[in-house]
């Protein structure tokens, strides 16, 4: 690859979803590449050394990245690898309606093959001073980032209710599981969803948005994936991809962590909704973003079923405030309740 041309032959802008990144498709002679130009300010420049070390180490592991091309940390510009157009989210919304399910269960395969690869490999040799945030997953990080950010965000500031004390203590219990789980071995992208995987021709599965990586469980972006709203997969589909998830670790000879699984899951998909729900609220509402609106109703929906499913009794005051949420969610909503 040569040294970047710092006035490329032409440049298109790429839409950013909910990063404030600036993204552009740049072009000189018969190459292309990515250039992401940080957000504001010095978290941004420390956003984009994380990207450049944590990439670095996934691709030099094999793992399906984009290959860093040029690197200005005194800009925090990255040129990477162009991965294409072509996202999960893409292909899943193309088969919606269709009754067989069999394609989407391929793709889905693939990337589950993808992500254990990355979480057992890119755990390896992993440095926790790479990381922008916190460097493994834990109880701390549930409690402030997932059941405070729901509270905050969606709960109070988008749907201007107040949460009973009872729910935070819910909450709280729940975060509190995560220091049970094994949290120092494994890579945990945090991130890991439909529109942040690359489906490439004839090359499977990329992975790209990866800055916010650390050490974590399993489970995490297992639970991301599966209950991902962008993809709006079946809840039987969910459940089947899981059962696949458990087989792949045991074929890896990994029995204790496909028994430990199963205890992740419930706890874990709870806590990555609540930080989705925090999240398309605060997209929404105060970075007027009105494309991550229509995906509020799905992850609440997917909340209610999984907590009622696993935690119907520990979860009670916050499966009874999702619930009346849900009533009010048309309102809010629609733009004209905003």
């Amino acid at each position: 690859m040569p040294e970047y041309n710092r006035t490329p032959t032409s440049s298109k802008s790429i839409a950013p979803d909910g990063s404030d990144r600036t993204f552009c498709r740049v072009k000189w002679k018969d190459r292309t590449a990515v250039e992401i130009q940080p957000s504001r300010g010095a978290d941004g420049k420390k956003e984009a050394l994380a990207f450049f070390r944590i990439g670095t180490h996934l691709f030099r592991k094999g793992i399906p990245v984009p290959e860093i091309y040029f690197f200005d940390r005194q800009r925090g510009l990255l040129i990477v690898e162009d991965l294409g157009n072509c996202m999960l989210f893409d292909k899943v919304s193309r088969l919606k309606g269709i009754k067989d399910t069999s394609p989407a269960s391929g793709m889905y395969l693939d990337v589950l093959y993808t992500l254990l690869s990355m979480q057992v490999e890119g755990g390896k040799d992993f440095d926790i001073s790479w990381c922008f945030q916190r460097g493994t997953y834990d109880a701390r990080v549930a409690l402030e980032k997932e059941a405070a950010y729901f509270i905050g965000a969606f709960v109070k500031d988008y749907m201007r209710t107040e949460a009973p004390e009872r729910v935070w203590k819910e909450l709280t219990w729940l975060a509190l599981e995560v220091d049970g789980f094994n949290r120092n071995t494994f890579f945990l992208h945090r991130d890991f969803q439909s529109r942040n995987i690359m489906m490439r021709e004839s090359k499977g599965p990329a992975i790209v948005d990866f800055q916010a990586g650390r050490l974590g469980p399993l489970g995490y972006d297992l639970a991301s994936l599966l209950n991902d709203p962008y993809a709006g997969l079946d809840y039987s589909m969910r459940l089947s991809l899981l059962d696949e998830y458990v087989k792949l670790l045991e074929q890896a000879d990994m029995n204790h962590e496909a028994v430990e699984i199963r205890r992740q899951w419930p706890v874990l998909s709870v806590l990555r909704l609540l930080q989705a729900l925090g999240a398309y609220a605060h997209l929404t509402k105060v970075k007027g973003k009105s494309f991550f609106r229509a995906y509020i109703r799905p992850a609440l929906e997917a909340l209610v079923w999984i907590a009622v499913e696993n935690f119907p009794e520990r979860l009670e005051g916050t499966i009874d405030l999702c619930r009346m949420l849900s009533t009010d969610i048309e309102i809010f909503t629609d733009p004209r309740g905003q």
